[in-house]
């Protein structure tokens, strides 16, 4: 309980949502023209899924990122682990809503949130056997080290050259 409350930073689970995307990619050679067509490709997807499209569908048919197999899907993630202008638009959605085209390094999103988790924290009860677990491994490491550092000391070590 001590350390519960002397690292409440610790238990704090960061805001989190869950996004799925649908990516148009260039690259850092892209040309402006090849740029120009990705972003009219995005806004044509676009409309498309404000019509009422299958975004799960559309991602898989013209997604360039990798989570297209798994319908655009990108799990859920908290702030810092994505690029700033995709972070801060999916950020900025409620659950179900869809983005305008982002622009990022990677190329053009449609970004739709999924779910959305506020930060929390998590409560003793529910951190008590990891805390229990983590001060006995902690103890456990410390004493080893102080034996190995008592041996040193006591020790005796000849190194015999033939």
């Amino acid at each position: 309980k001590k350390f519960y409350d002397e690292n409440p930073e610790k238990f704090i689970i960061p805001e989190s949502v869950r996004a799925s995307h649908i990516l148009i990619g260039t690259d850092a050679k892209a040309t402006d023209e090849d740029k120009t067509k990705a972003r009219e490709k995005a806004n044509a997807l676009l409309k498309r899924v404000k019509a009422g499209e299958d975004f799960a569908a559309l991602a898989k048919e013209n997604s360039t990122c990798p989570s297209g197999a798994q319908g655009g899907d990108l799990g859920a993630f908290t702030k810092g682990q994505m690029v700033p202008a995709f972070e801060t638009a999916a950020f900025a959605l409620k659950p179900g809503e869809i983005s305008e085209v982002v622009e990022t390094r990677f190329g053009f999103h449609i970004i739709k949130v999924m779910e959305k988790q506020p930060a929390k924290t998590v409560t003793y009860d529910e951190s008590k056997q990891k805390i229990q677990e983590f001060l006995k491994s902690r103890k456990i490491r410390k004493d080893i080290n102080d034996y190995v550092d008592k041996l040193r000391k006591e020790g005796k070590v000849e190194i015999l050259i033939s």
